[in-house]
């Protein structure tokens, strides 16, 4: 069932996203946390993309010319002892990078050039979970705070984007859902951690209600089921392609659920696994003056 996602408009405007051609490349199986829903987790090991392994995916022909926006993720990316190298050498492609990172070696960010990059940490709670916003450092980089709701977590949301509002220096707070694929096989189907479709929704309508807080963006992910007034452009082709240590490439992140891998990646060619309503496009809101 869809749900229409309502706003104060004297508080909020919704403004239209402009999707970009991003290569998302899992750069180190490693990872200091091993959190449940995890949707990579079962790659997670040793190892990680070597520096001349991550030029040749970058700089690859085939879709080279065609990407826009790098996405380094893991395990744990910050991990990786040729992070500075590979952020040095995006620069000097002219791509934009996002670092997504559970925001535990945030030091190592400080010492290095984070221009053109956006850090953006994933969390599940503000005190508890494994990846509580309240026990990651401060930092005066400007991050995202990407809040993961699950079952266990729901009573956290609007403490946690406080925090991140007041507490750091917060650009954009992104709402999503944990939906553990790499276990249901189905992007529909509930497990035990998982919150039902609908009942996000109803979570997210009563956290617009009654979030007051500073942070400029709110980004509030469809999962397919959440709409406003403002029409959804129609996503015809997937714009993603995803790399891991071990080789393996998918298209749409949704491929993991039905264990479909790729030899070429190809952007904005394959028709969208939900017939022009990606289910991973969002609502963006942006906090009036």
């Amino acid at each position: 069932m869809k749900h229409k996602l309502e706003y104060d408009l004297a508080n909020w405007t919704e403004v239209s996203t402009q999707p970009v051609n991003t290569l998302q490349l899992f750069i180190t199986n490693r990872c200091n946390k091993r959190c449940k829903g995890c949707f990579v987790s079962h790659k997670l090991g040793k190892g990680d993309m070597t520096f001349e392994e991550y030029i040749g995916y970058v700089k690859n022909p085939e879709y080279s010319n065609e990407i826009q926006k790098l996405i380094l993720l893991g395990g744990e990316p910050t991990i990786h002892p040729d992070l500075t190298r590979m952020l040095d050498f995006n620069r000097e492609m002219k791509l934009r990078t996002t670092i997504y990172t559970n925001g535990f070696d945030l030091k190592k960010l400080d010492e290095i050039d984070m221009s053109n990059v956006s850090l953006r940490i994933g969390v599940y709670g503000n005190n508890s979970s494994e990846k509580p916003l309240s026990s990651i450092e401060r930092t005066k980089l400007q991050v995202d705070i990407v809040y993961m709701l699950r079952k266990n977590n729901v009573g956290e949301l609007l403490e946690t984007a406080n925090t991140a509002g007041n507490e750091f220096n917060c650009r954009g707070f992104y709402i999503s859902s944990i939906r553990d694929i790499a276990v249901s096989q189905s992007f529909w189907k509930d497990t035990e951690e998982t919150l039902p479709l609908d009942d996000y929704a109803k979570v997210i309508q009563n956290f617009v209600n009654k979030y007051k807080g500073n942070i400029p963006k709110l980004h509030i992910a469809r999962r397919g089921i959440l709409y406003t007034d403002m029409p959804e452009k129609p996503t015809e082709c997937c714009r993603f392609g995803n790399i891991f240590l071990d080789g393996d490439k998918i298209i749409c992140p949704l491929d993991i659920s039905k264990r479909i891998t790729t030899d070429k990646l190809v952007f904005n060619k394959r028709k969208c696994n939900k017939n022009s309503s990606c289910i991973l496009t969002k609502i963006v809101l942006e906090k009036k003056n």
